[in-house]
């Protein structure tokens, strides 16, 4: 794989909670001995995170540390997934770059959540906009010390409803258009998310798309070296500190 400073690590899905984040952090605590060229949030790190006062918890400080200080070794960017709300408007400062939707690397790396490539998910695309418009951010602020924790909870649970048959068929006629539809973008690979597997998928007609597995269930991470290829692995075997 080469030397870990031209290695890329990525993460998506570990739906972090209070109480169950010790294994998270012992992993960020070796990315920062591994020296990476940079690290990739893909989305739904944490299981809910809502940016406002009322909402956030130790758990999405400590991370913030983390990324605050890790930037100033190695590039941090971030993946806003549909378990996460306003990190873009409240805590940009906290990454070298963070995305709503999608971002391309210099080098032609296409990383997204996932979740917007099934175009026909109607339903949930809807209501994804309702919840990050100006108006639902109002009203959350506004109860953030009062109704607002629980109903954003309950909220987070229909939309995971809604999401789950998509998600649990990976849409691989989507993913091929998607894949398709980038190519004449300058992008040569695409990371996603959001489907909680590990999948590598080629079209004669797009670029290769590479799935991250949920670090949730698997443990696993994904290292892009400078070379083009990947690979999969549980993050300690993976993560061996540079000597």
């Amino acid at each position: 794989m080469g030397m870990n400073k031209d290695n890329l690590i990525l993460i998506a899905d570990s739906h972090i909670r209070e109480g169950s984040a010790e294994e998270f952090f012992a992993m960020l605590a070796r990315i920062r001995e591994y020296a990476p060229r940079g690290v990739v949030f893909l989305g739904d790190i944490f299981e809910l995170w809502v940016a406002l006062d009322g909402y956030e918890s130790g758990i999405h400080r400590r991370f913030l540390d983390w990324c605050r200080e890790s930037k100033e070794l190695f590039e941090v960017g971030f993946i806003v997934g549909n378990h996460e709300f306003y990190l873009e408007k409240y805590h940009p400062d906290a990454f070298s770059w963070i995305d709503l939707t999608a971002h391309t690397s210099p080098d032609g790396l296409r990383f997204v959540h996932g979740d917007l490539i099934n175009r026909g998910d109607l339903i949930y695309r809807g209501l994804r906009q309702f919840l990050r418009n100006p108006l639902t951010r109002l009203l959350l602020k506004l109860t953030g010390r009062t109704i607002g924790p629980r109903v954003a909870e309950k909220v987070r649970t229909s939309l995971k409803a809604v999401n789950l048959p998509y998600q649990r068929k990976l849409p691989v006629n989507s993913l091929f258009q998607y894949a398709r539809f980038v190519r004449t973008q300058s992008v040569r690979k695409i990371y996603a998310g959001h489907f909680h597997r590990h999948e590598q998928l080629d079209h004669p007609d797009g670029v290769p798309l590479e799935i991250l597995p949920a670090w949730a269930t698997a443990g696993e991470i994904v290292c892009h070296a400078a070379d083009g290829s990947s690979r999969c692995a549980p993050w300690r075997e993976l993560l061996i500190p540079a000597e």
